[in-house]
């Protein structure tokens, strides 16, 4: 089946190598992704894992394994799914432009989602996604969080 994807873009007044902190940065990713929640890295290589620890149980939630790793021109995560949940793949490209940087990011995985849920989904994400690229933009321009409270 053909991959189904959101891919959205935005210009960051950055170079590429502060975007790519932003974006690999346990402690900078909870700034713009999720204020409040802690995330934690097995590493920066590939097969390492950037993920959520739940503080009563130790378990790793929301797993993000690292499969392309780039820098500072390309990450790409895929989501650590137990079947039947299909998996997900998170990628971002990071090009020089006009003195700062084009951020661009995809989402891939839908085809594996049952026909009936798989466009509410994606249109409920593709807001989300919005906010999200928002928030990272002001995070590294330094200005305040369009969505402070997260996703």
């Amino acid at each position: 089946m053909e991959p189904i994807a959101i891919e959205r873009s935005i210009w960051i007044a950055a170079p590429r190598e502060r975007v790519w902190q932003a974006l690999t940065d346990p402690d900078q990713v909870e700034q713009w992704f999720a204020p409040g929640t802690t995330f934690k890295s097995s590493g920066s290589e590939v097969g390492a894992k950037l993920y959520v620890e739940n503080p009563e149980t130790g378990e790793e939630m929301y797993v993000q394994v690292l499969e392309v790793v780039d820098p500072p021109h390309r990450l790409v995560l895929r989501s650590q799914s137990a079947p039947p949940d299909p998996t997900f793949y998170t990628s971002y490209r990071l090009e020089a432009e006009n003195g700062g940087t084009r951020l661009i990011f995809t989402f891939s995985g839908y085809e594996g989602l049952p026909q009936e849920i798989r466009q509410q989904m994606m249109s409920e994400n593709d807001a989300g996604f919005e906010l999200m690229l928002g928030n990272i933009k002001a995070y590294i321009e330094g200005t305040p969080l369009p969505n402070p409270q997260g996703f």
